[in-house]
């Protein structure tokens, strides 16, 4: 999985070869094109803010790193107002783009192509538009071991319209997370060599993944009430507490992350609606269904009919269940470096 994402954000044009002064014919090796890859400019009229928050969990011990307690980072994006001056998000730290490219060579991919990631459209901490009140929520679940960053096009987008927008990184699931502190903590899961080996690593990360949920809502819910969650008292942007409305909460994922959505539902009736796009579904969400409404997503001319936790979940749902398909696309089309 991580191969053809991975690639993607490495654009490789080679220079031909040239002839020399003297008007011999010399090989020059093929020399990558500086390129320059942008997020599509968002659709919604409303300027964005971003945040970053570093959320502990005191009572739960990391179950990837025992000893100590969970940590997470998560991003809110939000409606945002005077932001003329207030400086934007990279689409992804320089750090971490570095690390991405350079474990290319895991999957035999060439990583010395000289590429540039431009910034998002996030405004660092600039204030929350208070004008329309309160806000719906959704939160965001990556695929496995991917970063939310991967999925930016789509947050940005929705932030645009008015939606207040949680992407959740898992530690040490995610490839890579880098903490306010400097600290860069990779993922300790080792590279899953074939299809079953994948489908261990992510049946056991789904639990895990479902307590990081329930323990963002609550710290979200906590934030609308006036509280501040970060760990390093990092303060939130002016007036982001007014604009978090706790009782319209929805939650999209993609791959694993759909899975993950459909799961959190279940458990945790909170989340009022769902999106899953391309991802596998397993569980109790598919043996009881759901009675809120959940869009099913699927990648390809088939759109995953024949899949059997989709055609269970369809079967066994009591909630409103629309299902479209991307005609041409592949699993990896819904992340914003395909």
């Amino acid at each position: 999985m991580f191969g053809k994402v991975l690639r993607c954000l490495v654009v490789l044009l080679l220079a031909s070869a040239v002839v020399d002064a003297v008007g011999r014919a010399e090989p020059v090796p093929p020399q990558p094109v500086p390129v320059v890859v942008t997020l599509p400019e968002p659709t919604g009229p409303d300027a964005i803010g971003v945040t970053d928050l570093h959320l502990v969990d005191a009572s739960r011990e990391d179950p990837y790193i025992p000893g100590r307690a969970r940590e997470l980072m998560i991003s809110i994006w939000y409606p945002a107002t005077d932001v003329a001056g207030v400086p934007v998000r990279p689409w992804l730290a320089p750090d971490l783009a570095r690390m991405y490219i350079q474990s290319l060579a895991y999957y035999g991919i060439p990583s010395a192509a000289s590429s540039t990631l431009a910034p998002g459209h996030g405004h660092v901490d600039a204030p929350a538009d208070v004008s329309g009140g309160g806000r719906p929520m959704l939160l965001f679940s990556p695929g496995m071991g991917m970063p939310g960053e991967l999925s930016s096009a789509q947050v940005e987008d929705l932030a645009s319209h008015g939606f207040v927008v949680v992407t959740l990184g898992h530690t040490y699931e995610t490839f890579a997370t880098r903490f306010p502190d400097g600290r860069v903590e990779k993922s300790v899961l080792p590279p899953a060599p074939d299809r079953d080996k994948s489908a261990v690593q992510a049946a056991a990360a789904v639990p895990i993944r479902l307590a990081d949920t329930r323990f963002v809502l609550d710290r979200l819910a906590d934030m609308a009430a006036g509280s501040d969650p970060d760990a390093d008292r990092h303060p939130l942007p002016q007036g982001l507490a007014r604009i978090l409305d706790v009782s319209k909460v929805g939650m999209f994922g993609h791959s694993l992350g759909g899975a993950t959505t459909a799961q959190a539902m279940h458990d945790d009736r909170r989340i009022a609606a769902g999106a899953n796009l391309d991802g596998t579904l397993s569980g109790s969400a598919v043996t009881d269904g759901l009675d809120r409404p959940f869009l099913l997503v699927g990648a390809g001319d088939d759109a995953r009919d024949a899949d059997p936790g989709w055609r269970q979940f369809r079967a066994d749902g009591h909630g409103p269940q629309p299902r479209f398909r991307m005609n041409g696309s592949q699993h990896l089309s819904f992340v914003t470096t395909n």
